[in-house]
């Protein structure tokens, strides 16, 4: 693979993730849990095809254990409209939704320092997309974010 297809591959995966995070940050702003995990979902899907790529490449394990890991954020965050009942178990599930992610991205910022093939400006990606879940979870238990839609 040449390097102007790498450049490439690289400024591509930069737009998605950026796209991400501005609509991960506009259902912050607009209280929407669907934009939010909508955001969440995209980086997700898109660091598992990314570490599975390297791992194909590589067959290093852990590009496997890191694709199985941005998988559980992508399932967890997969975008519905489901209406919940607005009831503490309801609270519950989000607060233990958003914990997870929370979790997943820190991770993201362990491998992002630790691993040379992923800029350094990516950590304070997975910075924001660990603590925006930590907003949100403030915003169901303070009752300022309405379970019930």
């Amino acid at each position: 693979m040449n390097i102007n297809h790498k450049s490439n591959n690289m400024l591509i995966k930069i737009i998605i993730t950026l796209l991400a995070v501005l609509i991960t940050l506009y259902g912050v702003y607009k209280k929407d849990r669907v934009f939010f995990n909508t955001g969440y979902f995209i980086t997700g899907i898109m660091i598992t095809f990314d570490q599975l790529v390297i791992f194909s490449e590589t067959s290093d394990i852990s590009n496997l254990a890191l694709a199985a890991l941005w998988m559980i954020q992508a399932s967890l965050a997969l975008p519905n409209k489901l209406a919940y009942d607005g009831s503490n178990m309801a609270k519950s599930a989000a607060i233990k939704i958003y914990s997870t992610l929370s979790i997943i991205n820190l991770i993201g910022v362990y491998y992002v320092v630790t691993d040379s093939y992923v800029p350094n400006e990516v950590m304070y990606v997975h910075i924001l997309l660990a603590v925006l879940p930590l907003v949100s979870i403030y915003l169901v238990l303070s009752n300022k974010i309405a379970i019930t839609k």
